[in-house]
């Protein structure tokens, strides 16, 4: 497997704390945090609502194991309106005018044993308090969590470092949260039957995984050379495990697969807040840096704040900014608009001066095949996003190639021609 080595170090930070983002009279809560699952509000304009009150609800029938949305702060419910999403899109959230007590914030929060509890009511208990996986993405824990059960033989895969080595937030997480993250993986093994917990730990760190949460389980720790991108997604993972395996002949973690549940610091510190402390997911750590910016920090972020207003938390902007990236300058998304609300799968924004953008227009491939030398799975990325291959439905050979794909936008990094490869390869993977 090819890496490029020390990518993207230039942008890596240490963070030694978080710190709680300013509160705003105003939030935006979107619905569309779960990929594109239709949400039904349960309240109305004008009505008041606590923090961490339910607010919105997967559509009956349209999926019985999404997570819930919560109220991140208590005040007025306000009007309906449409809002631009992290990923780009458009979509509908509900404004919430600040008033009244909080719940959890700055409150001491009571243990709940958690093995006290029966097996369904800690499902619900995760749908709830409305917590997802954000390994990869945004996407219902539950029904994963299901699935593997149903599968039998799967193991918990937690990565504690984060993928793209352009941001830090998981690793934080891990480093700093290790016992919450470690019950968090038990309360998730046990729920989902696992046969193992493997930790993946950055190498060359001080991140401990804590033994006392997971003694029931079996549990492998295996340190990754994170700077050696890509080495954090799930194909790269299997690989990374196997190999493991295969020289220290620990031969019970041999059978990891794809069907294995993978899950990063950030979901596992949910599931541990949700189940023993009986918090919703109503914040998330985000990292906020970028060039243009006069400070930069990992704040716990109350969903529903603007990016301009972390960006203002920071100092505000010493040169203006052209972009924003979202998660990470190697596979994030890039914005123009910085009245976009935080959601549960942001983990890093990246403000970006005009100075540092490269020419986005993108051209005819002049087959240069600079996306084939740097693909670390040895595919053809330019073969593979031909527009020859959209009807793709009897070409079983192109399908597997595929299926091979990590995801790590390195085609897209590399191509004279600006032609988005790893997005049309993942748009055909879908319709394959």
């Amino acid at each position: 497997m090819k890496t490029v080595s020390k990518l993207a170090l230039t942008y890596r930070k240490q963070f030694s704390q978080s710190l709680p983002s300013f509160l705003t009279k105003r939030l935006v809560v979107p619905f569309n945090q779960l990929s594109d699952k239709k949400y039904k509000c349960l309240v109305e304009e004008g009505e008041r609502v606590m923090e961490g009150q339910l607010i919105a609800f997967p559509v009956k029938g349209d999926a019985d194991e999404d997570a819930a949305i919560n109220a991140p702060i208590p005040g007025i419910i306000g009007p309906v309106v449409k809002c631009r999403l992290p990923n780009g899109r458009i979509g509908q959230g509900i404004e919430i005018q600040l008033s009244g007590s909080f719940s959890y914030l700055g409150r001491k929060v009571e243990r709940r044993d958690w093995k006290t509890v029966g097996h369904d009511d800690l499902l619900k208990l995760l749908l709830a308090k409305g917590v997802v996986n954000t390994f990869g993405g945004s996407i219902s824990l539950v029904s994963q969590i299901n699935a593997c059960r149903n599968r039998g033989g799967s193991f918990l895969v937690v990565r504690l470092f984060d993928e793209d080595p352009s941001r830090s937030t998981d690793s934080f997480v891990g480093r700093h949260k290790g016992m919450e993250v470690a019950e968090g993986a038990a309360i998730i093994a046990t729920l989902m039957g696992a046969k193992g917990i493997v930790f993946l730990l950055p190498k060359g760190t001080d991140t401990v995984v804590e033994n006392e949460p997971v003694k029931d389980f079996t549990v492998l720790t295996v340190e990754v050379d994170d700077s050696n991108y890509p080495a954090g997604f799930q194909e790269n993972i299997i690989r990374i495990v196997r190999k493991y395996v295969k020289n220290t002949q620990v031969e019970y973690f041999g059978s990891i697969h794809v069907d294995s549940l993978f899950v990063d610091s950030e979901t596992a510190f949910a599931v541990y807040e949700a189940i023993v402390l009986g918090k919703p997911v109503i914040e998330s750590f985000v990292e906020v840096s970028g060039s243009c910016l006069r400070s930069s920090a990992i704040f716990q972020v109350k969903h529903g704040t603007s990016f301009a207003d972390l960006a203002n938390q920071c100092g505000g902007f010493k040169e203006k900014p052209a972009r924003v990236v979202v998660n990470g300058m190697l596979g994030g998304t890039m914005l123009t608009d910085f009245d976009v609300p935080v959601t549960k799968f942001v983990k890093s924004l990246t403000f970006i001066p005009k100075s540092e953008l490269h020419n986005q227009d993108f051209i005819a491939c002049i087959r240069c095949g600079k996306c084939r030398s740097a693909c670390p799975e040895h595919l053809f990325p330019d073969i593979l996003a031909s527009p020859m291959l959209f009807d793709i439905s009897d070409k079983v050979f192109f399908r597997e190639s595929m299926a091979l794909c990590s995801g790590c936008k390195l085609c897209n990094a590399v191509c004279p021609s600006r032609i988005p490869l790893a997005q049309i390869i993942s748009l055909l993977k879908k319709e394959a």
